[in-house]
């Protein structure tokens, strides 16, 4: 269904950024297309090993040794470039998604790491995104609203100190939210191709209820499709389309 809302079919290459659901947006996204096209998930920086169950091929430590058009077999290729010390795999380089997506029929690509934090400042370096990439989008956790600011929930908490004007021990705030998804620096930094708005863990009345008030507050018209749900409960709904 999520797969359908995006259009999958109409766009081929995908970037991820943000925090809050990254990893688990991968999977709704390959479930509905995994025994039907052959589809590249990596990253531009590191990542999380996914359980076995959630690819049918797996190289993380990629050399260009062989031809990755020879594979035509349908599912989800994790393709890396080593671990480092903490064993989280090494996402390709830039250049190399660019060179190898159009050995696939879809390619999904992590473009910043939060660490498994529901918010993230950013470095000046990330995200970093393929030029490649037909649609980005930027993933905004709303349970993180009302979350102290400090280093367990937001990961370079610096940078989202200076994002945001906040301080540490204050409360997240709908502004604070509103900062991430609009500033220049943050979330769409580096967008290419469509930019669309994720609000996930939409999951009780009172989650709606911030999605709404987060909805008003954004200038909508810098972004092509706005959706809210759930990755756990599998719904999902169109806040807002443009130039979708």
């Amino acid at each position: 269904m999520l797969a359908e809302l995006l259009r999958l079919h109409k766009y081929h290459d995908v970037a991820l950024v943000g925090a809050g659901g990254k990893t688990t947006l991968i999977n709704r996204l390959t479930e509905s297309l995994r025994k039907k096209k052959k589809i590249l998930i990596s990253s531009t920086t590191t990542f999380i090993k996914p359980a076995e169950t959630m690819f049918d091929f797996i190289d993380v430590a990629y050399s260009e040794d062989y031809d990755l058009s020879s594979y035509e077999k349908p599912g989800i290729y994790l393709i890396g470039r080593g671990k480092n010390l903490k064993d989280l795999v090494m996402g390709l380089e830039v250049s190399d998604i660019e060179r190898i997506s159009a050995h696939f029929d879809q390619t999904i690509i992590e473009c910043d790491f939060s660490n498994g934090r529901p918010l993230k400042g950013f470095r000046e370096y990330e995200p970093e995104i393929p030029e490649t990439t037909d649609v980005t989008i930027g993933i905004v956790d709303i349970q993180a609203l009302g979350l102290q600011v400090n280093s367990k929930n937001i990961h370079h908490l610096d940078k989202y100190l200076e994002l945001t004007g906040a301080s540490i021990g204050s409360l997240v705030t709908i502004q604070d939210l509103v900062k991430i998804v609009e500033n220049s620096k943050a979330l769409f930094k580096n967008a290419k191709g469509k930019k669309v708005l994720y609000i996930n863990k939409v999951e009780k009345a009172v989650d709606q209820a911030l999605a709404t008030t987060l909805l008003e507050a954004l200038n909508v018209h810098n972004l092509d499709l706005i959706l809210e749900g759930s990755l756990v409960e599998n719904r999902y709904d169109i806040l807002y389309e443009g130039n979708y």
